[in-house]
């Protein structure tokens, strides 16, 4: 029997549950990743919550040491074939990819060895394009490496980097919480009984994903038959001040209901009352809540961000271009996209596209 080849995946996993967390905890929890490869994992630490991302601290530098011992240490006794690494874009934690990188091009001068990074966001061309350093240190982190992408869409993101060996396509994928349900019975039930329709906005509660637009407008439509649900959790104590102040001056109280931040039960309770996600991020690559969404078969409102228009189709939501077209294109889903039969598309756009098995299966093809 043939050794399988070594992998060696360095990767962010939750805590903190933003994106790229959970697409390194499927990774490292992936079947058949395990099956095909001989598996290593570290876990890149920086923050225990969304709050400090971006923050630098004592503890931070630890992390830094950490992961720089760890991957030395797995360089010289695993011996990895391939290595995987979660890249980051800019700030701090770009320098501290930069040092630990030095490891493993050091690493390829003795064996040969195939890099891999992955970007869960974008950046890069912001960050080069504000100085000349930058754009040669990010040149030379991303020298004879394979650049995997969450869209084909984000390609110019990286158009004035010239060292990378090729770019790959690899699009999220989250898991079914479907999958043991009769999808077609529960939509049946669902718009059976359809006497509220309930937006739901889910993300962390930051202005760059939107939730104060979504907020306006639901002051703008105070719709008797239209509930608005807001879950995620708060990047700072001003912003919820501020939330809870504007629903209580507009008197809101009955048409709005914040459920802090939700995971399991909770946000599978959520996502199946929902007619609608609303998501007018300002800052996106590809976010994870439309896929989730399309899996519960809740068509998307969202803003043209990174790869969201590769996500959201003309039949599976809108993609607006400017947040101030949001009124009217809520309007347009509340009368063409609350329906069974738009339920039933999103779900096989899911099914199609988006399952953690359809992820697995384009991961494993990668690597090799």
């Amino acid at each position: 029997m043939q050794n399988k080849q070594k992998l060696l995946c360095i990767l962010h996993r939750s805590p903190p549950a933003h994106g790229a967390a959970k697409v390194g905890d499927f990774i490292s929890e992936s079947k058949k990743l395990n099956e095909e490869y001989d598996c290593r994992f570290i876990t890149i630490k920086s923050s225990d919550t969304i709050g400090d991302i971006g923050k630098v601290n004592f503890k931070k530098l630890y992390f830094v040491a950490e992961l720089y011992l760890k991957v030395l240490f797995a360089l010289i006794v695993f011996r990895p074939d391939k290595i995987y690494y979660t890249a980051s874009v800019s700030s701090v934690a770009f320098y501290r990819d930069l040092l630990v990188s030095t490891l493993w091009k050091i690493y390829e001068k003795m064996t040969t060895v195939d890099v891999y990074y992955h970007y869960h966001t974008k950046g890069v061309n912001k960050f080069v394009s504000s100085s000349s350093k930058n754009l040669k240190l990010t040149n030379f982190f991303l020298k004879n490496v394979n650049v995997i992408l969450l869209s084909p869409l984000l390609e110019k993101d990286i158009e004035q980097i010239s060292t990378y060996k090729k770019i790959l396509y690899l699009p999220n994928g989250v898991e079914d919480q479907m999958k043991n349900e009769d999808f077609s019975n529960y939509v049946e039930v669902k718009y059976n009984d359809h006497s509220t329709v309930h937006i739901l906005y889910l993300a962390h509660m930051m202005k760059d994903k939107g939730y104060w637009e979504v907020l306006e407008m639901a002051q703008a439509t105070p719709l008797n038959n239209v509930h608005y649900n807001f879950a995620g959790s708060w990047q700072n104590k001003a912003n919820e001040k501020e939330f809870f102040n504007f629903i209580k001056q507009h008197h809101l109280e009955n048409n709005i209901t914040y459920h802090g931040f939700v995971s399991g039960k909770e946000k599978d309770k959520l996502f199946r009352n929902a007619n609608m996600l609303v998501y007018p991020s300002k800052n996106d690559a590809f976010p994870l809540t439309l896929l989730e969404a399309l899996s519960y078969g809740v068509p998307v409102l969202a803003t043209n961000e990174g790869s969201i228009s590769d996500i959201i189709d003309n039949r599976s939501g809108i993609v607006i271009s400017n947040l101030v077209d949001l009124p009217n294109a809520f309007k347009n889903m509340l009368n063409n996209f609350v329906n069974k039969e738009t339920a039933k598309y999103c779900r096989q756009r899911y099914l199609d596209n988006f399952s953690l098995e359809r992820f697995e299966k384009n991961i494993v093809e990668i690597f090799k």
